[in-house]
């Protein structure tokens, strides 16, 4: 899964080097929780306009992980 994050995000952002992505344990609902961090020049290009491109990414994966019987979560954050 974070490989298919990756592969999403990574045209998106001019600071390729400073994506970010971890997995975090299995939250109280049952979901995989990811945490995505990037620069903070592009998390604007990220979420996008009204959170489009965001939940495009979250579609997406949720679909991915639909079909490894898994349920994700998809978190994006930006870091000085």
């Amino acid at each position: 899964m974070e490989e298919l994050i990756r592969t999403l995000i990574e045209p998106l952002v001019e600071h390729k080097e400073d994506i970010y992505i971890k997995c975090l344990d299995v939250d109280a609902d049952g979901y995989l929780v990811y945490n995505v961090l990037v620069n903070k020049d592009d998390i604007g290009r990220i979420i996008g306009k009204r959170g489009n491109i965001a939940q495009a990414i979250r579609t997406i994966c949720y679909a991915a992980a639909t079909k490894n019987k898994q349920m994700v979560k998809i978190n994006f954050d930006s870091y000085e």
